[in-house]
């Protein structure tokens, strides 16, 4: 009898699996196909971080090093104060080793982060709202977001901060509903682990784990057990950052002079603090905050960079600007529990760290995202549940998040793509490749490359690698068109250098220019030329 109970609970063990296995792959795969689709296509260049941590992620692959030769490295060392974190970067490296390189494979890895934040906000909205219908809104809303969408196309570590918050939501409910210590413990494991994922995330977790103690306390008061697994949970992961910041003293200093925070060099931590908030000031964070919930920037024009927006779309549907105050109201006043009233909680903090920086990008803040489409799936079933006025305008809404995505995706495949260039550096590998096609196998002339091009000496090496061409890396040599000697540049050679008078004249005053070839954007104009010397 025993047995024959065990074999029934196993089955329906194995049946509940193979049903979140069916639901989550009916959403990951036209979720992924939406996302991965096209991804060499639009956005039409790599931008310079993209080129970064894809060269980065090459060295991994085939290396176990680093760029510089470091045996794989807790974090990245980039240059100047610059160090990246490593998720990323060891995702993209695992997809290179397997599929080679190329534009659409270096962003793959963003796509597939994508698309598993959209099954995790189903699973988080239909355990939170026990409800499949709203667990499949939710996901739909999140999927069919501008700024998502354009996200999970860029390889670049914003988007990967994502699913680490939406897991640790999903293992707090789980601890709520059943009271065990080791989905708590999960849930912590996530955030702390999620500190790899974006520099920003190093405030964001601890911000989340702060939340947790709110729900916690609201539950259990001070009992201090569930307070200790959560702790427990987070702290493991952060073990290997104690000897990497003891054998790297300067990363802590750099990341806070890239953000221009304070000088860690000459004030402390409270000095530093004070610091920040006298050279700002506390209006002017608090202008910044407001800004990432100005309805414009949500809902009409969004981001100003046509790296996070394409300005024919806010951050989220329109269909939002309804939806999300309803569904506030909704989580406040209709179903006030701790659990659900920490959205709210998720969705405003989600700024946090961008307010410190006082930079109003929505790469800064994506963690907004997810907490929105599940307060504004709230604010929809609220809507459904009234009378027949509110289900019609509910159904409206809902029709045109769809209609407006279609008319964003025929602009981020058209018009952004060609509007979109100059803000991804422009068409350098239009000149890369040119260098390339001039110098076939064998010929063995120089290659000059002029370093006002920035972020050159990051897209040569992984065209380089793309094309199978690291042959060119011993004849190439940089110059800065500021100093060079063109006299004692060899006949011959192939240089790459702004079509701006300034990196041509050098050259000009000892001659004409040589097969010159202006290397075209796709509106015809051009912002660099190949020649010969």
């Amino acid at each position: 009898m025993i047995r024959v109970l065990t074999h029934t609970s196993d089955c329906r063990r194995l049946a509940a699996a193979a049903r979140v296995v069916g639901i989550a792959a009916c959403i990951a795969v036209p979720v992924f196909l939406l996302y991965g689709t096209r991804l060499g296509y639009s956005p039409i260049y790599l931008a310079h971080d993209e080129a970064i941590y894809a060269l980065c992620a090459h060295a991994i692959a085939t290396t176990a090093r680093d760029v510089n030769g470091h045996l794989l490295p807790l974090y990245f060392y980039i240059g100047g104060n610059f160090w990246d974190t490593p998720i990323g970067i060891y995702s993209m490296a695992l997809f290179l080793k397997v599929f080679g390189v190329s534009e659409s494979i270096i962003r793959t890895p963003s796509a597939v982060i994508g698309t598993l934040d959209v099954v995790l906000v189903y699973f988080v909205a239909r355990r939170l709202f026990a409800s499949r219908l709203q667990g499949a809104t939710a996901a739909a809303l999140l999927a069919l977001t501008p700024a998502h969408f354009i996200h999970s196309r860029l390889a670049t570590d914003h988007i990967y901060v994502l699913p680490f918050v939406l897991g640790w939501l999903l293992c707090l409910i789980a601890f709520c509903d059943r009271q065990r210590a080791g989905a708590l413990f999960a849930g912590g494991s996530l955030l702390g682990v999620g500190v790899y994922t974006y520099l920003a995330s190093v405030v964001l977790m601890p911000a989340y784990l702060l939340v947790t103690f709110i729900v916690l306390y609201r539950r259990y008061g001070m009992t201090p057990r569930p307070f200790l697994v959560a702790i427990a949970g987070f702290a493991w992961p952060l073990i290997p950052l104690v000897p990497w910041l003891l054998s790297h003293p300067t990363q802590y200093a750099d990341h806070l002079r890239m953000y221009s925070l304070y000088d860690s060099r000459h004030l402390s931590t409270l000095q530093g603090l004070k610091e920040m908030l006298s050279r700002t000031g506390v209006t002017a964070r608090t202008d910044v905050y407001y800004e990432f919930f100005n309805p414009s920037f949500l809902f009409f024009a969004g981001d100003t960079s046509y790296i996070n927006g394409t300005r024919h779309a806010g951050v989220f549907p329109l269909a939002l600007a309804l939806l999300l105050p309803f569904g506030i109201y909704a989580v406040l006043l209709a179903r006030r529990t701790p659990m659900i009233e920490t959205l709210l909680l998720g969705f405003f903090l989600a700024p946090i760290a961008a307010v410190l920086v006082a930079e109003v990008k929505i790469n800064r803040a994506l963690v907004i995202m997810p907490f929105a489409a599940l307060i504004a799936s709230a604010g929809l079933a609220w809507m459904l549940g009234g009378g027949r006025a509110r289900q019609a305008a509910a159904l409206a809404l809902l029709l045109a998040v769809p209609l407006q995505f279609r008319s964003f995706y025929r602009d981020y495949m058209n018009e952004y793509r060609l509007l979109s260039g100059y803000w991804f550096e422009g068409n350098i590998r239009g000149g890369l490749e040119e260098l390339m096609r001039r110098n076939p196998p064998g010929a063995g002339r120089p290659v000059y490359l002029g370093t006002d091009i920035q972020w050159l000496d990051w897209y040569w090496p992984l065209y380089l690698v793309k094309e199978r061409r690291q042959d060119l890396q011993a004849h190439t040599v940089y110059f800065d068109p500021k100093t060079i000697n063109v006299h004692k540049v060899p006949t011959g050679s192939s240089i790459l250098a702004r079509t701006e008078a300034a990196s041509q004249q050098p050259f000009l005053s000892a001659g004409p220019l040589r097969n010159l070839t202006p290397i075209r954007e796709p509106n015809g104009s051009a912002y660099f030329a190949v020649f010969e010397r």
